[in-house]
Parts: structure tokens; sequence; C-alpha cells
């Protein structure tokens, strides 16, 4: 049986692990055939998306340097044919609050996060007003709305994300190419739980109204719906995937 996404074409940044990994097979498994652009290796979500019976394409790609995205989505357009989807998800998330963030920190956080989104939805520009069903999904933060002391500069970058949607939404609608965030909470991927202990994910969970951990399906189920026909009327959304967390 077909999948909504049959025929199309999606770009993750990211995707070589966690959100951006379970993106991919999610909307492999919907039909789409995908392409990883990563600092890493992304052998792994090649063979979870050609388990799904669907194309892949990657390259190791640093996101914030323009002339290298853009290179990237030639070579997209080559292996694979032009891009419908983009799917703006690779993230720096430092520690540290204003007294001890480094302005190095700072600076790589929004050359990944705001940079990064900003260059590659450019680079794609042409795909997507060229397709049908043309669609930009960033990767927002619920973090936003609730502020967790230690990650100012993540959460700044995730405040432009907000900006850029809305402004995506504005500058894209007359091609019918829809811009719209997810914003999750504390997501329990390998990296999270590497880096946090185990405390910290207990404790957001207690502020949610479902009250356990979210898992990157969480996150790519919502991405595989805005990617969809049908939320082809939704544009300059920002939606909370957070189990109830800013709603508390």
């Amino acid at each position: 049986m077909a999948g909504r996404l049959t025929g199309r074409i999606a770009v993750i940044t990211g995707a070589s692990g966690g959100i951006g990994q379970a993106t991919a097979r999610k909307l492999a498994s919907e039909g789409a055939d995908i392409a990883v652009a990563d600092i890493i290796p992304a052998e792994e979500t090649r063979g979870l998306v050609e388990a799904n019976g669907r194309r892949f394409f990657s390259a190791k790609v640093d996101i914030s340097d323009e002339e290298q995205i853009r290179g990237f989505a030639d070579q997209v357009r080559e292996a694979l044919g032009p891009a419908d989807i983009v799917v703006n998800n690779a993230v720096a998330a430092p520690l540290g609050d204003i007294d001890n963030v480094t302005y190095e920190q700072w600076r790589q956080t929004f050359s990944v996060n705001v940079d990064g989104a900003f260059l590659t939805t450019r680079a794609f520009l042409d795909h997507l007003k060229r397709s049908p069903a043309g669609r930009v999904i960033n990767m927002a933060s619920a973090s936003y709305w609730k502020a967790p002391p230690s990650f100012v500069a993540y959460i700044s970058s995730k405040a432009a994300i907000h900006g850029l949607t809305h402004a995506l939404a504005t500058n894209l609608a007359p091609y019918e190419v829809t811009a719209n965030a997810v914003a999750p909470s504390l997501v329990r991927t390998a990296k999270a739980v590497r880096i946090l202990p185990q405390e910290f994910f207990d404790e957001i969970a207690q502020q949610q109204d479902l009250q356990r951990s979210q898992t990157p399906e969480d996150v790519a189920n919502t991405i595989a719906f805005l990617a969809s026909d049908e939320a082809a009327f939704i544009t300059g959304q920002i939606i909370a995937v957070d189990g109830g967390f800013t709603r508390r």
C-alpha cells in the first residue's frame, strides 16, 4: 500500500542518530526517499531507510558552510531528484548558563542551529518552489517557553528558529510551500542519555501531563504529518510535541 509520502524526496540534516534518524525511518516508511546531510556517517540510517525499500543518499556536510550545503543540494538532485521536503534538524546544544557559556559556544550554537537552517532552506529553494508539495520543517524547542537555566545559547537559538519559521511561511506562501516547526521537550536520544543524568529526565517528565520520557519517534510522527498532504493548509506554526510540558 502506498504511503502518504510516496514519490517525495526528503532532506534531513543531522540524521545519523536521534530525532533525525527516527525521522528518516518514519518518512521512508511513508514512501519517501531520503537524503541526509551530517558531519557523522549515517550508515545505520541508510540501513533503516533501505529496509523500507527506499533510496538513500548521504554526504558529510557542514551545514553552516554555504558552499558545502549548496554543493549538497546539487548532489541530491543528481542522486535522487529535486527535494520536496526539508527537515532542519541538526543541532548544537552546549551546557552553560549566562555566567559560564563561552562566546565560542554561543557562536557555534547559532552557526549550526540558525545559520544551518537558513542556509539549508536557501540551498533547496529552487527544489521547493518547483515541488507540488513543498515543505520546510524546522526543529524548535519547548525550552523556548519554559527555559531551563543551563542552556542559554541553545534556547536563544531556538527563539530565532521560531522567527525564521514565521518568516519562511510568509516568504514561501506564493509558491504553496509550507513552513512549520516542531517543539519537543526533552527527548530521550542516545546522545541526551550520555550527557544528562536520569534525574533530569525524571524531573522533566514530572512537569508534563504525560509523565514519561519523550522518544524520537514521538517527534518523527509529527514531522511525517506536517510533511504530508494532510497538513497542506498548515503553515507558520510552532507545534508543541511535548506531552503537555508547556501547557502546565
